[in-house]
């Protein structure tokens, strides 16, 4: 059970992008709330592959192993930029040079400028952004567990886009039944007498009354559509805008059902229509052409069932769920908070670490001020042999910022150690080597000299050994605390009297004797 819970704790460990090796160390308080961080990592991280594997599902239609790839996907990447910001809400592991002037007090120690550090437009703009992820995040989630709430109100937003698009698509159709019938009614004028033309007009009455409510239907469900929209401008609807919006799709849903109701009838009623005589031609390529855009203004419809039955209304469904339903924006907000915690968790570890480590420490204060010059270095030198000599292993601190900027302090000084020391091993063998053929090349010549002029040969001989003498190479540093590289070195300016020499000599500090 304990090696259960063992395994558990180092795994949240290293959800909350933490060192397992330091937390491990750490006392149990900060270990919990560092375990709390991973947890809520962790749990952004099922959020968003459940988020995006559902809406992956609802976009491909079922197709189940691209949706979890994706969602496996989406988890991975939203986790790694989360666990990138809560890196940069973590104090500075090792020193900085600032582009502006530094500041003389820490912003560790310091309250108020901790806390307008931490609000600043940089994290600001930060949280915005996590936040606008967890909103998107939570849509789909709404949608999986909420959408049988609202069926009803989709149900009427089917209706008004069922309308709409009827109207739209079978509105060049309708005009072209009118355009027909005028081209018939006027060959039934200049061909007929005025008392036959009018009997034929009154046997056709049924087709014209059926072109009439057709064009009737278009200009009713024009003028209600745009009633509807402009309710629909309306963020929220009082009871009186919901009561005639109600009003409004229920007399379009029987416009619309008592207009494919007239065009299924009289698809079957224009076959007994027949009329002879001069114009039966006329008439039958005028009744062709009726029934034909009839038929075809039957199969929009039919077309248009089926591909709004295909659709789940998916941005409709969350926009009806965030406006009928508060329970979508508790979801919501439960989300964001699911990010918002981890922060508030990683920005209050940081002050508890600190306030843990001043009382428990507060009569050791060699540690105290190692950790004051690890946060802020004035004193590089001391700093430098202090790292170098103690053992980090030796400290058990609750602070565990404090025991990552002493172990990776030292691993910076230590490697930078080693580096000097191979670029002056290689510079210095480099400088033998050259020293090496500088003097095979002029030993036959001083041979020769030595024959003409001993004294000579004597003389340039020790200037020459003296010029390639073997030496070791050390690096010159141009920073006071090298390897970071934040403070330069200061030249020293001698005047160029008597008395600046003498100042020069006896009155330079003591941080300057290396210099």
């Amino acid at each position: 059970m304990n090696k259960a819970l063992n395994s558990l704790r180092l795994f949240l460990f290293t959800c909350s992008g933490e060192d397992n090796y330091i937390l491990k160390r750490c006392k149990s308080t900060i270990q919990r709330r560092f375990a709390l961080i991973g947890f809520f990592v962790l749990l952004i991280f099922v959020g968003c592959f459940f988020s995006a594997t559902l809406f992956s599902y609802s976009l491909f239609q079922g197709s189940e192993c691209v949706s979890m790839s994706i969602g496996l996907l989406w988890g991975a990447m939203v986790v790694i930029m989360y666990l990138l910001l809560l890196h940069t809400i973590s104090p500075a592991i090792i020193p900085l040079a600032s582009k502006k002037k530094r500041r003389k007090d820490n912003a560790f120690y310091n309250e108020s400028e901790e806390k307008a550090g931490f609000l600043s437009l940089s994290m600001f703009l930060r949280i915005a952004f996590m936040m606008l992820l967890a909103m998107i995040i939570a849509q789909p989630l709404n949608f999986s567990a909420l959408s049988s709430t609202v069926e009803t109100q989709l149900e009427k937003h089917k209706i008004q886009e069922r309308v709409k698009l009827y109207s739209l698509t079978n509105k060049h159709l309708i005009e072209a039944e009118v355009i027909n019938q005028r081209e018939f009614n006027n060959k039934v004028n200049t061909q007929l007498s005025i008392n036959h033309a009018q009997n034929v007009s009154s046997y056709l009455s049924a087709i014209t009354a059926k072109i009439d409510t057709d064009r009737i239907f278009l200009q009713e469900s024009t003028k209600k559509l745009n009633q509807l929209n402009n309710i629909d401008n309306h963020v929220f609807l009082n009871r009186n805008e919901n009561q005639k919006k109600k009003l409004i799709i229920d007399k379009l849903e029987t416009l619309l059902d008592n207009q494919i109701t007239s065009d299924e009838s009289f698809v079957q009623n224009l076959k007994s229509i027949t009329i002879s005589g001069t114009l039966k031609s006329d008439f039958d390529n005028y009744k062709s052409k009726l029934e034909g855009l009839v038929i075809e203004k039957i199969s929009n419809y039919n077309n248009l069932n089926r591909l709004l039955d295909k659709s789940n209304f998916y941005i409709k469904t969350l926009q009806l769920l965030l406006i009928e339903n508060p329970v979508s924006w508790l979801i919501t907000v439960i989300v964001c908070l699911a990010f918002l915690l981890p922060i508030g968790l990683k920005y209050y570890a940081r002050d508890i670490s600190a306030k843990m480590f001043l009382e428990i420490n507060k009569e050791n204060h060699e540690l105290i001020k190692l950790r004051a010059e690890l946060i802020s270095t004035t004193d590089f030198d001391w700093l430098e042999k202090k790292i170098k000599t103690i053992n980090a292993r030796d400290i058990r601190t609750s602070d565990y910022y404090f025991q990552r900027m002493l172990i990776e302090h030292r691993i910076i000084l230590e490697e930078y150690d080693d580096a000097k020391k191979q670029f002056s091993g290689i510079l210095t063998e480099n400088i033998r080597k050259f020293n090496g053929n500088s003097m095979n090349r002029l030993l036959p010549l001083l041979e020769k000299l030595k024959k003409v002029n001993l004294s000579k040969h004597h003389y340039l001989t020790s200037k020459i050994l003296e010029e390639y003498k073997n030496e070791i190479v050390i690096k010159y540093e141009y920073w006071l605390d090298c390897p970071f590289r934040t403070k330069r070195t200061q030249n020293v300016s001698i005047k160029n009297t008597e008395v600046g020499l003498l100042d020069f000599v006896y009155n330079q500090p003591e941080n300057d004797e290396n210099l």
